[in-house]
């Protein structure tokens, strides 16, 4: 392999990898800016090298240009209606930023989000391309759930241990509060960790399952069985470890669903396991129970002992409302996602610009979060929002509302059509790829309650993925002639062309 593909083949390698690290200190973008994907390192590199290549060799990527269509209208939508909107706003600071700043901020994230989805769609173009991405993903996040039951060995140990890991936690994320009660792995925090499980591990599981396939063309190998039982148990352990309810509630659904789709289909053998895998995560539930961290933790059991009637005497007094939201924390989301829509149904068509959307939240907050006892939890759901010095509350936390908020309908609708272009349009290859992308599809929809940013990965890979099952290539063939003396990457495929 030529020297500059292997050095292709390494940085993608490494940029699978650290897809986990969500918020890397390691890259010094200031204390406001939570989302920091370590994994833009590799990326940059990458799209360096193509430009080499395009410029230096004068080769051309040789891409499918459907989804950068819709991606340019998008884009060319959100700047000349931001510009417009933030034109017309006085120029007032809010968390230390005006209008003009938190949109040109949340078009860096943008540029991020696309560039992560070119070089996704610049390195899985085969069979073996989503092979290899799905593998060493899995490995990355394995690693990264591995850390997280560390984590929670230490939240119960506590002392020295619990400071040592707190430490090397440092060394991967961002934070604005140290490790409480769940595990977090090398994510920003937990809810982050179940999220990754949910969008980037999940999909695979379950469409494997189902299929009895490996992967897409491929039957399944020997030891099949023992490698999704290994693989649920990984993604289990990392939702148990993380103690999201999201998470816990997500992966519920998904299987619950799979499973139901399973039996229709006649696969009574997948349906089984994915019946005995819901059953094993309850019973690790119960298990995490008795340590008091992750999914054992209060903010998990609290409410699911509520629920069913089991809850102590002391906790059932009148003044119980306060108590039970604030073990739910739902209060803020509540309050921001009341905020949002209300944002939208007076901004309908073009929202209230992009990135803006957190600025407006005082004006459109609903009054019971600030004439009731409902906000229990100070700065860290509810007045966070409206103090200066919580930038980290400055997000709408659901993609949804994020989009209808700050682009209006119509933004929403480009970006709606993209993302189902992505993950649906193309015929059908084989079960596995049927089943990925519908499970890829339920995965990014939970994920998108969870989360609103553009700048992570695990929002553009799976895209990528089913794109390329959509719009499969075949193997590509090593090729060398006289005109072109450097061989076609195994990972860029590129064409010659004049000057």
């Amino acid at each position: 392999m030529p020297k500059l593909a292997q050095t292709e083949k390494i940085l993608w390698l490494c940029l699978l990898l650290t897809v986990p690290i969500s918020a890397s200190p390691l890259l010094p973008l200031g204390s406001g800016t939570l989302a920091r994907p370590l994994a833009i390192v590799p990326a940059a590199l990458l799209l360096l090298l193509a430009a080499f290549r395009m410029i230096v060799l004068r080769q051309r990527p040789n891409l499918s240009g459907d989804g950068f269509a819709l991606l340019a209208v998008f884009t060319i939508y959100i700047v000349i209606s931001g510009l417009v909107l933030v034109s017309s706003e006085p120029p007032d600071a809010f968390k230390g930023q005006e209008p003009f700043d938190s949109f040109v901020r949340a078009l860096l994230t943008w540029v991020i989000g696309i560039a992560f989805y070119l070089v996704a769609r610049l390195q899985i173009r085969t069979a073996a391309d989503i092979r290899f991405t799905i593998r060493y993903l899995f490995i990355g996040m394995t690693a990264s759930i591995a850390f997280a039951v560390i984590q929670v060995i230490a939240l119960v140990e506590g002392g020295d241990i619990f400071r040592g890991v707190q430490a090397v936690t440092d060394l991967f994320a961002v934070h604005f509060q140290n490790l409480m009660s769940r595990a977090q792995g090398m994510a920003f925090e937990p809810s982050w960790l179940a999220t990754q499980v949910i969008v980037l591990l999940i999909p695979a599981l379950i469409a494997s399952s189902i299929s009895r396939q490996d992967a897409i063309d491929m039957p399944p190998g020997k030891r099949h069985t023992l490698r999704l039982a290994a693989g649920f148990a990984i993604a289990g352990c990392g939702l148990l470890c993380a103690g999201s309810r999201f998470g816990l509630a997500a992966i519920v659904i998904m299987l619950v669903v799979s499973g139901f789709v399973a039996a229709w289909r006649g696969r009574i053998y997948a349906a089984a396991m994915l019946l005995l895998v819901l059953l094993a995560g309850g019973g690790g539930l119960f298990a995490m129970s008795e340590l008091g961290a992750g999914a054992g933790s209060t903010y998990v059991v609290g409410p699911i002992a509520y629920f069913e009637g089991t809850v102590s005497a002391s906790i059932a007094d009148p003044s119980l409302a306060p108590q039970v939201t604030d073990a739910l924390a739902l209060a803020g989301r509540a309050a921001v996602a009341e905020a949002a829509a209300k944002m939208w149904l007076d901004h309908p068509l073009f929202g209230v610009s992009f990135g803006n959307n957190y600025r407006y939240f005082g004006k459109y907050a609903p009054d019971w979060a600030f004439t009731t006892g409902i906000f229990t939890q100070g700065s860290e759901e509810g007045v966070g929002w409206l103090d200066t010095n919580s930038p980290q509350k400055a997000n709408a936390k659901n993609f949804f509302l994020r989009l209808l908020s700050e682009t209006g309908i119509v933004g929403f609708a480009i970006f709606g059509l993209f993302l189902l272009r992505q993950i649906f349009h193309g015929p059908v290859r084989d079960n596995y790829h049927s089943y990925f992308r519908l499970t890829t599809a339920l995965a990014l929809g939970f994920g998108f309650l969870n989360q609103d940013t553009f700048v992570d990965p695990e929002l553009w890979l799976p895209l990528a993925l089913c794109f390329a099952m959509n719009h499969l290539q075949p193997a590509k063939k090593a090729v060398m002639s006289e005109q072109q003396p450097l061989r076609i990457s195994a990972l860029l495929s590129l064409e010659s062309r004049p000057i």
